[in-house]
């Protein structure tokens, strides 16, 4: 019997709905640093809209502050803060902190660097960066995570993804060589998809709310049929007969797991496609409101202004002056 590789390689891999969300949620890098933290030492990120930044301690310790909370990372503990938050980190004696903009940070490539800062002390080795989500789904989940996630060695699935892949960054990071870039990007990847896996697993049914309708086998079918045309003009009773169901029951269904009623989502969600696109593209206000199923601009800028607060135009503006504040 022969093996016929293509039927494999098209058989679909059943997955827990938390699973199928972040293998969806497309990450970008911003920037991954390898750096060296001699004592003193102390620096500042700022806040990163649409990013998620880390942390990896591969040696020594480092302490971080976030709002009113003080904690410290020992070797092989990873930290992941979900919404970008602004926070400083420093060997936790140091007074002088320095921002990020004023590092002495050494560019390898575009997007992968290496820091060697601080005095004459005791040395810690971090691996750090920043990761921007493109799927609108991440603005969803990034409501039901907290300001950060840390994960230790020793706790449950994550700390022992951390503990291998942490082996593995260190020695990537102290041998740059050809492709390094690349494994340390897919890497990250693997520490911060673990870190949210782990923390969404840990979530009792009523903390992690839309998230229940995704595994339900009907409601779960309309969310994914909304999620890949959203240009189409659904009515209630399309879906409703798409996933073999009453059109009231459907719209009570509908309502108890996800939160809202099954046109208000198909908004909110096509304005997060604009949202994203506003952000991450050049399109024309005209071209994403096409994309989207509106025939004009100004119907398009209306429904817009009235589910995010913002018109298009102070979306687009206010991202680029934050990201302009970044470098």
């Amino acid at each position: 019997m022969s093996f016929d590789y293509k039927q494999r390689a098209a058989t679909r891999i059943e997955d827990h709905p938390v699973g199928k969300l972040l293998d969806s949620l497309r990450m970008e890098s911003a920037f991954y640093t390898s750096s060296v933290l001699t004592r003193p030492w102390g620096m500042e990120m700022p806040p990163m809209p649409n990013c998620m930044m880390y942390h990896l301690v591969l040696e020594g310790t480092a302490e971080f502050r976030v709002e009113n909370t003080v904690f410290e990372l020992q070797q092989g503990e990873f930290v992941l803060f979900p919404k970008g938050d602004g926070h400083i980190l420093s060997d936790g004696q140091c007074k002088t902190i320095t921002p990020l903009s004023e590092l002495p940070i050494n560019s390898v490539t575009e997007r992968y660097e290496t820091l060697a800062f601080g005095g004459d002390g005791e040395a810690s080795r971090m691996v750090c960066g920043a990761m921007l989500f493109q799927h609108p789904l991440a603005i969803k989940l990034l409501g039901i995570l907290p300001p950060y996630i840390k994960i230790q060695p020793g706790s449950r699935d994550a700390g022992g993804i951390v503990s291998s892949v942490a082996e593995l960054l260190k020695s990537e990071a102290q041998n740059v060589s050809v492709g390094a870039e690349a494994v340390i990007s897919r890497l990250a990847d693997i520490l911060v998809i673990a870190a949210m896996r782990q923390y969404l697993a840990e979530l009792d049914d009523s903390q992690t709310g839309w998230l229940n309708a995704l595994a339900d086998d009907r409601i779960g079918k309309s969310l994914k049929l909304i999620h890949d045309q959203p240009d189409k003009h659904w009515s209630l009773e399309e879906l409703a007969t798409a996933v073999g169901m009453s059109r009231t029951s459907f719209a009570q269904q509908f309502k108890k797991l996800v939160g809202n009623t099954p046109m208000d989502y198909l908004t909110e969600w096509r304005m997060s496609l604009a949202y994203s696109s506003l952000q991450l593209t050049r399109d024309t206000v005209l071209a994403i409101a096409l994309d989207i199923g509106y025939q004009s601009e100004a119907a398009f800028s209306r429904a817009f202004k009235k589910v995010i607060g913002k018109s298009p135009a102070e979306v687009r503006k206010d991202y680029q002056a934050s990201t302009e504040s970044t470098h």
